[in-house]
């Protein structure tokens, strides 16, 4: 039987845990041992307003249970809000071990009615917003030759939900960052992983409604979902590269796969037309691993 994790010795930065996910993530963090850095600008969940009490609330909490803890309201959407949060977490623990980039927005509309401005408004945030936070971490980590970063996905960007372009194309340009992270990230001992969680938060339409639709959203409560950011940031995990679905009590693995397909020599549009059914046929996959450059 698997002996009780512990992250004790451990810093953990968590973006947007003023509430929902991410504070189930520093409570269950700190529960565990982690020393960690609760932060939040307190906007809604459209990107609007700033309240600087939301993330000190849960530090204060934290605190009040024995652990450590300490508030940041950065907007990690900026550069300097990213440095800011770094240059806080090492001037009082340290180091950092873990960093996990759960802050988002959420809205929806058709992708006909979407500016550019709306689509920047969401890269920002979900794309910006890591990008930002690990530029600033990544030094410290590639110095200590250790660190965990845990990117955030969505169903949205991996299968598709109407009316969310801009979130979902922000989402799933999360997975492509990953992808790199995790491969220049090997060499300096610093794993990269992503998780697609469900959990029901204010962020979800059926929030504050007492629909039959949202009454089953509450049988997700976010704490199912943190057991996961634990795990992935225990020794005991050594995965990298990996995108993960947490709901509900279930995790899975979700990946990219390759078919067997159909191979010509003398490929022409009428041989793929005579051999759809063989293109489309995902039995007898494989998983392509990472590309070199100039392979």
């Amino acid at each position: 039987m698997t002996a009780r994790i512990s992250l004790e010795g451990k810093v953990a930065v968590v973006t947007g845990a003023g509430g929902g996910l991410g504070r189930a993530y520093v409570e269950l963090l700190a529960e565990r041992g982690a020393r960690v850095v609760v932060n939040d600008l307190g906007t809604d969940v459209s990107g609007f307003g700033k309240d600087s009490t939301i993330a000190e609330d849960v530090a204060d909490l934290i605190r009040s249970r024995g652990g450590e803890a300490i508030a940041n309201s950065s907007d990690v959407s900026t550069p300097d809000g990213g440095s800011n949060l770094i240059a806080t977490t090492i001037e009082h623990f340290g180091r950092v071990d873990l960093l996990v980039n759960n802050a988002g927005i959420c809205g929806s509309q058709p992708f006909v009615d979407a500016t550019l401005d709306d689509f920047d408004q969401y890269w920002r945030v979900h794309l910006g917003g890591p990008v930002n936070t690990v530029k600033a971490a990544w030094p410290h980590m590639v110095a200590q030759r250790y660190g965990k970063i845990v990117l955030t996905t969505s169903v949205a960007g991996l299968f598709g939900i109407r009316g969310q372009a801009t979130y979902a194309a922000a989402k799933c340009g999360v997975v492509g960052l990953m992808r790199i992270l995790a491969i220049e990230g090997a060499e300096h001992g610093i794993l990269v992983n992503t998780i697609s969680p469900a959990a029901y938060t204010r962020m979800h339409p059926a929030a504050g409604s007492r629909t039959p639709e949202a009454e089953g959203r509450r049988t997700m409560p976010v704490e199912a979902v943190a057991p996961a950011i634990v795990w992935l940031a225990s020794d005991e995990c050594s995965e990298t590269n990996s995108i993960y679905n947490v709901e509900a009590g279930a995790i899975q693995r979700i990946a990219i796969v390759m078919g067997p397909g159909f191979s010509d020599p003398h490929l022409t549009p009428e041989s793929i037309a005579e051999n759809f059914a063989k293109v489309q046929a995902i039995e007898g996959f494989s998983e392509p691993g990472p590309i070199e450059p100039g392979t």
